[in-house]
């Protein structure tokens, strides 16, 4: 047998292994599940097959040549989804080649998330070991900021780990503007938005036509699905008079496909999101009052505001490069609303099936149910309580191994260090 036919059949060996390990069935059983769109199943039965939850349920039949997994006692949740996060984009505040979240220049709309994202990073598996499986990774820099990824938290690459590439362009709406219609970034980010159409229609007249393509431009190349409907759109505002001002430019440019970022003012214009139906990410709950005059729950009371409103919302905290590393604590800032008319129901799914939906891979992840990626953490309480301590997480249905998490071995390393002699 010649040495290419062996390597050919051994190729085929190996492929029929890896599909075969893939396919396997795991059954998770007694647990209590939370599927976030329904209510909790105790005693339940999350079968999971070749990387997707194949049934969820209290009387699902498990195959007989299924893996068996006792959960007995513990609670089983969808992995939660920061909504805006520069987490994978940062690693050491204090060593600049690590930080690659911003630019600079104003219009950086070709600018890819996910080409920058660092599946080494250190800052994953902290993350993970509480539940976060799941993050939407933004660039922060300029007006025009460029375009976001959905990125799964286990992997080699960014290419293997990007769910969705790009999610949305970002564009960060000028707080000047919202007091002065002359303001000259706003006119800039118009300026492009201009450029980009024109840029679009003689591309499109080009391929229709024998005239000829209009010059290569990164940027405005960037911008064409944008302004032909086809990308979603984040705007960041601050303040509620940016906000209301932000409203009114995205009804003049007649985008349709949006998503408003903001701090707690959002409850301010959470009826015009909910006449709109626009979704909103709210940077935050755990924060101070903006307002001096304002009482010292005002960020607290945000997200029932906006529920009661009828605004599908996502809680992150902010998602800059001093928080990444915590990223985590998501599920606290939803933790703290539930004290503050938000119901523990609505608080769930802000950090797990709104996200998802709002990012565009709800059909995806953010709740248990059958089709959907086998992206979940096992839990001995409710993920937003601080008291609560995660067990394990599966992404796509393999499960994390903890000890990738650094902290949490020297936190087990020193806590087993000798004691002094006399010592309890």
């Amino acid at each position: 047998m010649n040495s290419f036919l062996t390597r050919v059949i051994a190729c085929a060996a190996l492929v029929a292994l890896a599909f075969s390990a893939g396919a396997e069935q795991v059954a998770f059983t007694g647990a209590t599940l939370h599927p976030v769109d329904g209510e909790p199943v105790e005693n339940g039965v999350l079968l999971v097959e070749d990387g997707r939850i194949a049934a969820v349920g209290r009387d699902v039949e498990v195959p007989p040549d299924a893996r068996r997994v006792d959960l007995s006692g513990r609670h089983v949740y969808p992995g939660m989804i920061h909504a805006g996060t520069v987490l994978g984009l940062t690693e050491i505040g204090s060593v600049p080649g690590t930080e690659d979240y911003s630019e600079t220049g104003q219009v950086n709309a070709a600018i890819r998330a996910e080409t920058a994202f660092n599946a080494d990073s250190m800052l994953l598996a902290p993350n993970v070991t509480n539940g976060l499986l799941t993050a939407h990774v933004m660039p922060v820099g300029g007006l025009i900021r460029g375009t976001s990824a959905v990125m799964r938290l286990d992997g080699w690459n960014f290419e293997d780990m990007s769910l969705l590439a790009p999610a949305g362009m970002h564009i960060a709406f000028p707080a000047a503007a919202a007091d002065d219609s002359d303001n000259e970034e706003l006119k800039l980010i118009d300026s492009m938005l201009d450029e980009a159409r024109a840029w679009a229609s003689a591309a499109e007249a080009a391929s229709d036509s024998e005239s000829a393509r209009p010059a290569a431009n990164d940027q405005l190349a960037a911008l064409e699905p944008l302004v032909s409907g086809d990308m979603r759109l984040f705007v960041h505002a601050s303040g509620e008079s940016a906000m209301n001002a932000a409203l009114d430019w995205i009804e003049k440019q007649e985008f349709e496909d949006v998503v408003l970022v903001g701090g707690p003012d959002l409850q301010h214009v959470a009826e015009r999101l909910a006449d709109a139906g626009m979704d909103a990410i709210l940077t935050g709950v755990q924060v101070m009052p903006e307002r001096r005059w304002e009482p010292y729950d005002a960020a607290y009371v945000a997200p029932a505001v906006l529920a009661e409103a009828g605004v599908r919302f996502a809680i992150t905290d902010g998602g800059s490069a001093f928080v990444a590393g915590n990223a985590r604590n998501i599920p606290f800032h939803a933790g703290m609303a539930t004290g503050f008319g938000l119901s523990h129901a609505d608080a769930l799914k802000s950090v797990t099936l709104w996200p998802a939906e709002i990012l565009g891979v709800g059909d995806e992840l953010g709740s248990l149910a059958a089709g959907k990626r086998a992206t979940f953490f096992v839990a001995d309480g409710s993920p937003l309580d601080e008291m609560t301590e995660v067990f394990g997480a599966w992404i796509d249905g393999r499960e994390y191994d903890f000890v990738r998490d650094r902290q949490r071995r020297l936190y087990q390393r020193y806590s087993n260090r000798p004691q002094p002699a006399g010592a309890n």
